[in-house]
């Protein structure tokens, strides 16, 4: 996107996030043979794991689906809020067109979980589970994103998609269509030198963006995913959108949270629900 906010959560602990090798699914497969090459407004379903956190009718934020019934966003995004406040939209692609009522999932939220040591003033540990009041079925249009194997690995120097409805600009409204825009991930030095100075940075954030600006995530696609692909091409979710100052604004790039530092966090959220594993081998389409 021209100018997608991006906040992201981004957990550095060294844990393999567990994966059941029972479970009659997989993540990380993007409907990617039906992108627009050059372009900023995604396909159909190219991303069947982003949804639309509603909140009072309106679109609210952004969130990933990671299983049946669980999806990871921002916790700013929840902070404060009643959990019958809020609805999921699955299958989602462009807000304001009628046909989308015959194929969008609509589920209602059963629990949220924050992090306990979310940090409204900082924005650190911006990270939050939701529940939903019933599970979903899997099919081309609706998946779950993969999370990384382990906290360890440096993206540093990685071209990362982030996606959304937020704003175009600054001053503009949501997107109506579900965007995207590839933004280079921040080594911590560079982060760091940022405009936004080093205490602004914790251990559990990351940046990602053009130093000269330009292309950015903005305001509406907080909570939403950071991916990168994997070395069989299989998407994983790196960050959570969580803050920035203004959208693509020069030397202020994107700030998202680490979610590699809380994977034994999300696995104890899941109350032992099933955690996609990766496809056994590279499964894109042509």
């Amino acid at each position: 996107m021209t100018s997608l906010l991006v906040v992201v959560v981004l957990a550095g602990f060294v844990a393999a996030a567990p994966r059941n090798s029972d479970c009659d699914c997989v993540c990380g497969v993007s409907n990617r043979q039906m992108r627009v090459v050059g372009g900023n407004i995604t396909k159909v379903h190219e991303f069947p794991w982003i949804a639309g956190l509603g909140k009072g009718g309106e679109f609210h934020c952004g969130a990933t689906l990671i299983t049946r019934r669980h999806l990871l966003t921002a916790a700013h995004c929840v902070n404060g809020f009643a959990v019958n406040e809020f609805t999921v939209v699955l299958a989602d692609h462009d807000r304001d067109s009628q046909d989308r009522f015959s194929t969008i999932i609509v589920r209602g939220v059963k629990g949220i979980k924050e992090h306990e040591a979310f940090d409204a003033f900082s924005y650190n540990n911006d990270i939050a589970i939701i529940e939903l009041d019933e599970p979903v079925d899997f099919d081309a249009h609706v998946q779950t994103a993969c999370l990384p194997v382990t906290g360890n690995e440096d993206y540093s120097g990685k071209t990362a998609v982030v996606a959304g409805w937020g704003r175009l600009g600054e001053k503009d409204k949501p997107s109506r269509v579900l965007r995207k825009v590839a933004v280079p991930v921040w080594s911590k030095e560079d982060c760091y030198k940022s405009g936004y100075g080093e205490k602004k940075i914790s251990e559990n954030m990351f940046c990602a963006g053009f130093p000269e600006g330009e292309k950015d995530a903005c305001q509406g696609d907080s909570g939403g995913p950071l991916h990168v692909a994997n070395s069989n091409g299989d998407m994983e979710i790196i960050g959570v959108v969580s803050w920035g100052r203004g959208c693509a604004r020069p030397n202020l790039p994107g700030i998202y949270t680490k979610i590699g530092n809380y994977l034994d966090w999300v696995q104890d959220a899941l109350n032992g629900e099933c955690l996609c594993p990766p496809p056994r081998h590279n499964p894109r389409r042509a």
